[in-house]
């Protein structure tokens, strides 16, 4: 479905900017029998000419894109640790843990909830798949199999009381409900509680050209300006946030009641310094789709070239964003001869679109290059390649490509 309005504000002036053509969305893992039988939908970015949102414009539903959702937050180690620091740094700076709740939306395996289970909180995850939030649960980490809303938040209240932390680690920016999730926060989180919020920055992204992180369950993209304006209309604010090189450079935010908090001056620094940055004008992000199709085209050329020159080459893991990669820059089974992972539930199935077998890492031949789709973790793959003795060179494709 196409929307008309813009997620934020409503308004109706949307122009679209940003195409990254027609795609399946990027975790549709396929059996053999269905390569080539996936479902497509248009991949576009459109912006919003009154409160300058970049934003999907198709929405796919969410009932397809989370009833199988493959993604476990705890297959890789840099995100426990990540999780842990940004649980200390709330516990130690904002709130008092003995006993206080701590709510997780789009909660996963429970990874993220653990490191406040570490800091004496009580948790609750709710998770919309199904088969993710019994992983959680046998590790001990109480989950709901639901779609975070308004009504799930007054549920929660009245089985668990208020939150004193509720966060939403890069799935904020998923949500279609996006008003009732909000709407939910609110009414879920005590008096003095700390919304935490986690998401790629966009700035950071088109200044690195981290196209791949734009698809279809990436709703919307946020920087500090038009992230105030979506919580300003429930009555709530950023008061603080610090930046992470996690996931390519991402943006966490701690938010609340309007003044419950004080604010610190850098969140206005920040909005004049994306404005000072043109991030609030339309230019700027169709200048960013000409330097895409650009690179796009590199990154193909690139690939090729080495295959032509008798080279194996092999996918390094099968995120969603490399499912965007690939697709976009049309690279299929002739130039990657397979995916290596280590998340089983994706071992034995194909990359949507491109008829790239995944398979399980441990069991897998070096290839002579492995194109590092999940390049934002490159200093950890690297590490971790460099202590199992694997010898293949990797290919980065972001912000342009490159052998390491």
């Amino acid at each position: 479905m196409n929307i008309t309005n813009c997620r934020v504000c409503g308004s109706g002036s949307l122009e679209d900017v940003i195409d990254l053509g027609i795609q399946p969305w990027g975790n549709d893992m396929v059996t053999k029998d269905n390569v080539g039988q996936e479902k497509k939908y248009p991949l576009v970015c459109c912006f919003c000419l009154d409160c300058s949102t970049l934003q999907v414009r198709y929405t796919v539903p969410k009932e397809i894109m989370y009833a199988d959702h493959s993604y476990l937050s705890g297959s890789n180690k840099t995100m426990p640790e990540h999780f842990q620091k940004i649980a200390d740094y709330v516990v130690n700076k904002y709130c008092i843990s003995d006993d206080s709740l701590a709510v997780d939306i789009g909660s996963n395996d429970g990874t993220l909830l653990r490191s406040y289970q570490n800091n004496n909180f009580r948790v609750l995850g709710v998770e919309a798949s199904t088969e993710i939030a019994k992983i959680a649960c046998r590790s001990g980490v109480p989950t709901i199999a639901e779609y975070f809303n308004r009504t799930i938040a007054e549920d929660i209240e009245r089985s668990h009381g208020k939150a004193t932390v509720i966060s939403a680690a890069n799935v904020f920016y998923h949500v279609e409900e996006l008003h009732s999730v909000v709407e939910g926060v609110k009414g879920l989180l005590d008096d003095s509680g700390i919304f935490v919020v986690q998401a790629s920055y966009l700035p950071n992204l088109i200044k690195t050209k981290a196209f791949d992180i734009m698809y279809h369950e990436h709703l919307l993209y946020y920087r500090m300006e038009n992230l105030q304006t979506l919580l300003s209309l429930h009555d709530l604010e950023v008061f603080d946030f610090t930046f992470e090189d996690v996931h390519g450079g991402s943006i966490i935010v701690y938010a609340g009641h309007k003044g419950a908090q004080p604010v610190s001056s850098k969140v206005a620094d920040l909005v004049k310094e994306e404005r000072a940055d043109n991030y609030h004008k339309i230019e700027l992000y169709k200048e960013f789709n000409n330097d895409i199709q650009i690179l796009g085209e590199e990154v193909k050329t690139f690939v090729s070239d080495l295959k032509k020159q008798g080279s194996s080459i092999a996918a390094y893991g099968a995120p969603v964003k490399g499912t965007v990669m690939l697709n976009y820059c049309g690279i299929d089974g002739s130039l990657i001869d397979f995916a290596a992972e280590v998340n089983e539930m994706k071992i034995g199935k194909y990359i949507p679109g491109t008829g790239i077998e995944i398979k399980n890492e441990a069991e897998c031949l070096e290839p002579d290059y492995y194109f590092l789709l999940s390049w934002n973790f490159k200093d950890f793959f690297l590490e971790k390649r460099k202590e199992n003795g694997g010898v293949s060179k990797f290919i980065i494709p972001i912000p342009y490509p490159h052998i390491v």
